[in-house]
């Protein structure tokens, strides 16, 4: 977990920087999220957002949830703080793709496919 804390710290410092936002916000590991799904970034209508993290995906590839999901789940908790939450396929806009980039995700695309990292933006969990 301690690799966890370090990355976030990292996101959350760059995010400081780059957007002068406090962005900390919530990061759940889960067993609740299905097997094809590894993060979920949600908002609900008190507009309170929280980033989950798949328990299985993170047991079995700690590196990639580290390193690629978790900054791609806090570009699209830092879209909801932008209020960019206009429709389901505005979550991997050009806008988003620059956002991940900017805090330091690695697989900022557009698409994702099955071996990557599939978002929704409703909170299943509230």
């Amino acid at each position: 977990m301690q690799e966890l804390y370090k990355k976030e710290k990292t996101i959350l410092n760059t995010i400081k920087l780059k957007y002068n936002i406090n962005a900390k916000v919530p990061v759940i590991i889960s067993n609740k999220l299905g097997n094809k799904l590894y993060g979920l970034a949600t908002i609900n209508k008190k507009n309170k957002i929280k980033i989950y993290l798949n328990k299985k995906m993170f047991q079995e590839s700690k590196e990639y949830m580290i390193n690629n999901v978790l900054p791609h789940e806090y570009a699209h908790a830092l879209m909801f703080m932008f209020g960019d939450i206009s429709n389901k396929k505005s979550g991997h806009s050009k806008k988003w793709i620059r956002v991940c980039n900017n805090i330091g995700g690695i697989k900022c695309e557009q698409f994702v496919d099955s071996h990557d990292i599939v978002i929704h933006k409703r909170n299943i969990f509230d």
